[in-house]
């Protein structure tokens, strides 16, 4: 069995205070928590489109209520069936899942407004919000 080498302190990446500042900035213009998307889809929500990129199983066990659904695998050819006039929210299945954020630097290179769920449909469920089927 291989060991892997631990890093000393001294070898990790530091960054600045401004550096840190630019990349919480960024994050959290990316980013919305399952109450701030819940907030803004009791508002009214027009601006807005939810996009579930999750396969088709996923989608059927439960859902944002008004998702779009478009699996990751089909995004690319699909994506003109999004609309250019709304931001545009990603989710996938929880904080661990790479789909959504794949999803919304795909959408963000073709000129969409977009942002994350943070932690997908599982932190949706855990707030307690409804979900459709």
């Amino acid at each position: 069995m291989a060991v892997m080498p631990v890093r000393p302190p001294s070898a990790i990446a530091t960054a600045s205070p401004e550096q840190l500042a630019k990349y919480f900035e960024a994050k959290l213009s990316a980013e919305l928590g399952p109450h701030n998307v819940k907030r803004l889809l009791d508002m009214g929500g027009r601006a807005l489109a939810i996009l579930d990129v999750r396969s088709r199983e996923g989608y059927a066990q439960g859902h944002v209520p008004g998702a779009i659904h478009l699996p990751f695998e089909e995004l690319a050819a699909r994506v003109k069936e999004l609309p250019k006039n709304k931001e545009i929210i990603c989710y996938c299945w929880n904080v661990t899942c790479t789909l959504s954020t794949k999803a919304a630097y795909i959408l963000a290179k073709r000129g969409y407004r977009v942002k994350e769920l943070l932690g997908g449909i599982e932190a949706w469920k855990n707030a307690g919000f409804p979900i459709e089927r």
